[in-house]
């Protein structure tokens, strides 16, 4: 029995694996790279696309899709590591970031806290990749929520606020955020929500660049183990 009314889902890198997908897509276009250089370039065009976010002036009227940010970043991060990738080439590799995998404890524990509770994404990503690869992966939700029906990415305490009014849950602390991340949860925390951290050791592929965190009201390394 879940312990609060509503869980609230960061999608990349909490729920699903973008690491492996993205690098392997990066690996087919560069045969001749060293065998690390996918990986590093995957890392750092994950960190470029946080930089461009932050910086963009979004409303629900003039949207700037994640995906065209992928798109966009790719050949100037590929040209830091002396690659070489064209406008046209980097917009079917930032496809790889709509095939992201779900970690093996994903569906199923999604599943089993639907049971007793509201469950939904509260991601970054957009409204039609949520919903394509939730399909794709057998994921069920209550609700989709992104950013672009908010017209602001997280951690914009508007994003929290609304999302929260949209599953008609009036007392903030009766719903949860979920994620890796802890700058998402330290604004869910702002607004007062409560929070769960999800360790992903393998987020980038490496746990040394993994997150970690203890000052969350919960600590996890399976999202079936979520209160």
């Amino acid at each position: 029995m879940a312990r609060y009314d509503a869980y609230l889902f960061d999608v990349q890198g909490t729920l699903l694996d973008f690491h492996t997908p993205v690098t392997a897509a990066l690996s087919a276009h560069l045969p001749e790279a060293p065998t690390d250089l996918p990986a590093r370039i995957a890392r750092r065009w994950r960190t470029e696309y946080f930089t461009r976010v932050a910086a963009l002036d979004q409303s629900v009227n003039r949207w700037t899709r994640v995906q065209d940010v992928y798109a966009d970043a790719l050949p100037a991060v590929a040209a830091e590591f002396g690659v070489e990738i064209d406008d046209t080439r980097a917009r079917e590799l930032a496809d790889a970031w709509r095939r992201l995998l779900p970690w093996p404890d994903t569906v199923e524990g999604i599943r089993t806290l639907r049971q007793s509770a509201l469950v939904a994404p509260l991601s970054n990503t957009d409204m039609a990749t949520v919903i394509g690869m939730s399909k794709r992966l057998g994921i069920d939700w209550d609700a989709v929520l992104t950013a672009e029906a908010f017209g602001a990415f997280k951690p914009e305490a508007r994003v929290y606020e609304r999302a929260l009014r949209f599953l008609g849950i009036d007392d903030p602390s009766r719903a949860v955020m979920v994620a890796s991340h802890p700058y998402d949860l330290r604004a869910a925390r702002e607004h007062g929500m409560r929070t769960v951290f999800v360790y992903r050791p393998l987020e980038h592929g490496d746990a040394r660049y993994a997150e970690d965190a203890t000052e969350f009201d919960h600590r996890v390394d399976d999202v079936r183990d979520i209160p």
